[in-house]
């Protein structure tokens, strides 16, 4: 007897999956980064992302899938069995897998057919993420702006029209964050001469305590720092009220000078800009009325501000507007769910 084919959305970002079935409200989320130990049966072993460490492996380079699918294809099999009704039955499931735009057609082609005939499933599309953010929005038009933990990729489309031609990737997003906060807090333990110097060299390795700064202190300034900078915050650990000076919106500047890490050459501002000086005259008026954050990285507040502060200063020409998703981490998933 047939059964009803069952369906799976896997969204493959370049720090955390999220998976589930489009009946869910929201997708399960689980970290990307494998680390370079396995269990006894092989598999391997999931571990907090950590910026306190140098150890993680991505099954992405750059952000982009490698040509070999065998990881691709272990966070499949880990995404699958967190669904027991789906495990089971993998030669009746539709999978659908969202990854990166710069894939070309034939490599979504091969990768669909491999993880297919590897997986089990019935079958496996593969769908550009940007693109089911664009769907969730709603609108024929934007410039999708996903900022996710270790890329960020500037996506046009136009009237329905995937321009792929011009999508552009930095090598920015909220795992540099992570990182710069980890460089300030080293340079503080340095420069203090108290007790409290081994408490902040220890909070500089505490990938938990880092993440909680990032995610209650950080945030965008309104403009870009300077010398004059003199806001400061606190941050209780291990029983201490710890001074972090203007750390909290020092921090979120690498997602605009990520030269302040050593990575990357363009920020946000920039990277749009250049997509936006890319396309053809015709369309750059309404792509830049219709710009879109999407990825966890856009979470920051404040970043919406400085983004049409810094676009206006350099297209002055053009009427910016920029758009926040009610869920900006499961954009492209929800967008799948739709289709």
């Amino acid at each position: 007897m047939n059964r009803t084919p069952k369906s799976l959305i896997i969204d493959l970002g370049s720090g955390y999956v999220k998976c589930g079935p489009p009946r869910q409200p929201e997708p399960l989320v689980m970290p990307a980064a494998l680390k370079s130990t396995e269990n006894k049966s092989g598999n391997p072993i999931f571990h907090e992302l950590d910026p306190g460490r140098n150890t993680w492996v991505f099954p992405f380079e750059d952000g982009l899938l490698p040509k070999d699918t065998t990881l691709v294809t272990q966070l499949c099999n880990l995404a699958l069995e967190q669904f027991p009704e789906l495990h089971q039955h993998r030669d009746n499931m539709e999978l659908m897998l969202l990854v990166f735009p710069q894939l070309k057609p034939e490599q979504i082609t091969e990768m669909s057919q491999t993880l297919r005939e590897t997986l089990g499933c019935l079958h496996v599309d593969a769908a550009i993420q940007q693109v089911l953010t664009w769907v969730n929005w709603g609108r024929k038009t934007g410039l999708i702006v996903d900022v996710g933990y270790t890329v960020t990729h500037i996506t046009p489309i136009y009237r329905g029209f995937l321009l792929e031609e011009h999508v552009l990737s930095l090598i920015t997003g909220s795992f540099f964050v992570s990182a710069e906060i980890r460089k300030l807090l080293l340079h503080q333990a340095e420069a203090t001469t108290t007790e409290l110097t081994p408490i902040y060299s220890q909070l500089a390795n505490d990938g938990k305590a880092i993440n909680n700064i990032k995610q209650s202190l950080c945030q965008v300034h309104p403009v870009q720092l300077d010398k004059q900078f003199s806001e400061t915050a606190d941050f209780s650990y291990q029983g201490e009220q710890l001074s972090l000076a203007g750390l909290p919106w020092q921090a979120p500047e690498v997602l605009f000078q990520p030269t302040l890490l050593g990575v990357g050459d363009k920020g946000l501002t920039d990277g749009i800009t250049e997509v936006l000086q890319r396309v053809d005259t015709t369309v750059r008026a309404e792509l830049a009325s219709n710009i879109v954050l999407s990825g966890g990285g856009s979470m920051f507040t404040g970043l919406k501000s400085r983004l049409i502060t810094d676009l206006k200063i350099q297209i002055p020409h053009l009427a910016v507007k920029v758009y926040d998703l009610e869920y900006p981490m499961y954009s492209s998933w929800l967008g799948a769910t739709k289709m």
